[in-house]
């Protein structure tokens, strides 16, 4: 596999057209975690279905940023954009059994762990089960009274 460039993501995220998203169309949205301007991660929204509005999110971040709270905040920010100026009605995350750090992020967000993948993807040449997590706009935004 190779890796991207800092200017390869930059350029990816140049051609990607998020106003599109806010239209209820297109498939594959990235944003860059920043800090302090520098980047330090990513967050991806994958639309699997418009129609029933159902999307999954994967994210990472260097290690040196890991544990400050910062993947949490901007998904924090990202989640409200998204129920709010969007269609999307269920939110969906998968983070390895072995990952506590990424289940305590989605723990802390509101997403509620669903279900366990068995052997769901390939980590470091093995086959490792996945937690399935969910966050529906009902759970993310208070209800009128």
């Amino acid at each position: 596999m190779q890796e991207a460039t800092l200017a390869d993501l930059r350029a990816d995220l140049a051609r990607q057209r998020h106003d599109e998203l806010y239209r209820g169309r297109g498939e594959r949205f990235q944003w860059i975690v920043l800090e302090q301007s520098e980047p330090v991660g990513w967050i991806t929204l994958a639309v699997t279905s418009w129609e029933h509005g159902l999307a999954e999110v994967g994210y990472a971040l260097t290690t040196a940023a890991q544990g400050r709270g910062l993947l949490a905040a901007a998904m924090q920010l990202l989640l409200a954009d998204l129920f709010l100026a969007t269609p999307l009605e269920r939110i969906e995350a998968r983070c390895a059994v072995g990952n506590v750090a990424s289940q305590r992020v989605l723990d802390k967000l509101g997403f509620t762990r669903e279900g366990r993948l068995r052997r769901y993807f390939q980590l470091d040449g093995e086959r490792v089960d996945n937690f399935l997590y969910a966050l529906l706009r009902d759970d993310f935004l208070p209800r009128p009274r």
